[in-house]
């Protein structure tokens, strides 16, 4: 098949596709248009993806297009191109068929960005709550986000573009990121695989034997990282003359707790849960409240409360209430 490139190609299009089939060696095997999510009632946010078949590894490489701008100047920022980044995926290969779940994958990050207006940057991490491919039993339930090692990012017509690639994370590799360092797990991911494809049976580096004591010494001096957290599960339900409910799942809750404890230390300091449709953040304040703007929770917490707040958040499931926030309800769920 050939590459997407032609006369008639969107200057913004032919920007990614020289930068792409150059760093890949020609033009992609296979280009999707993906179908939009069910979120989106017309067009999705894609136009394409393309994939290329790559040897050395043997590996897909799936490019976005559409996140930034392809045709005209729209947004604001005339140095930023639309987001300011596409995504990208590396996926093992080991056959001629394509990965079509993962082009569904990056359509499905892809409607995040437009539907929750949160952008990826490098760095971040999301919880999948499940298998990264939805019909296997891979122990890939998590993704990082890191700059695409060979694309970089795009000076183009439109302003600059940030390759952001999307890899693949056990469930223990996810609190790794949290309690230490999305960096630190991926150097030690790139060791064995400097271009970070993702694997479908891969095992884990918090398990391999070559890095405990290591992680165990640079998770104690660095301490943590994490100064968001990026999960699915949370939810925000209006309660009839009772209030509000903040849901979120255990795992989030296990990370949500350390994470207030040692983020929210003085007075303007805060923490943000950022869901699909939702945000929840805490902020110290001298006194104690809570607003609701849209999808947005505010949760104003005094350093007295802050152990209290915290103590809602270990991991076990059921609902949480504290005298400070009447009408607010939290509630952990499997």
């Amino acid at each position: 098949m050939q590459g997407m490139a032609n006369e008639d190609t969107p200057p913004g299009t032919a920007a990614i596709d020289a930068l792409v089939d150059g760093a890949d060696g020609g033009p992609p095997a296979h280009t999707y248009h993906p179908r939009a999510p069910h979120r989106f009632a017309g067009r999705g946010p894609l136009e394409a993806v393309t994939v290329h078949a790559l040897d050395d590894p043997p590996h897909w490489h799936l490019v976005t297009y559409g996140l930034s701008e392809l045709r005209e100047k729209e947004s604001p920022d005339r140095h930023v191109s639309g987001w300011g980044f596409e995504l990208t995926f590396r996926v093992a290969r080991s056959g001629d068929d394509p990965p079509l779940w993962a082009v569904d994958f990056l359509a499905n990050m892809a409607a995040y960005v437009w539907s929750s207006r949160h952008p990826f940057a490098a760095g971040h991490h999301v919880d999948l709550r499940g298998p990264v491919r939805m019909d296997s039993d891979s122990s890939i339930t998590a993704a990082m986000v890191v700059t695409d090692p060979t694309l970089g990012v795009l000076g183009g017509p439109f302003g600059s573009v940030e390759f952001l690639q999307m890899v693949g994370l056990t469930a223990d590799e996810l609190e790794l990121c949290r309690t230490w360092s999305t960096e630190g797990v991926a150097e030690l991911l790139a060791r064995d695989d400097p271009l970070l494809v993702t694997r479908l049976d891969r095992e884990s580096v918090a398990t391999d034997r070559r890095w405990a004591e290591e992680i165990a010494a640079r998770s104690g001096s660095d301490g943590s990282s994490l100064h968001e957290l990026r999960v699915a599960s949370l939810r925000l339900r209006r309660r009839v003359a009772r209030g509000l409910v903040a849901q979120l799942g255990a795992g989030a809750a296990c990370a949500l707790g350390p994470a207030l404890r040692r983020e929210l230390v003085a007075e303007g300091a805060g923490f943000s849960v950022i869901g699909d449709d939702a945000t929840l953040r805490f902020v110290v304040s001298r006194e104690p409240g809570w607003t609701l703007t849209g999808g947005d929770l505010v949760v104003d917490v005094t350093r007295d409360d802050v152990d209290t707040l915290a103590a809602l958040f270990d991991g076990r499931t059921g609902w949480g209430r504290r005298p400070a926030w009447p009408g607010l309800a939290f509630r952990v769920v499997p």
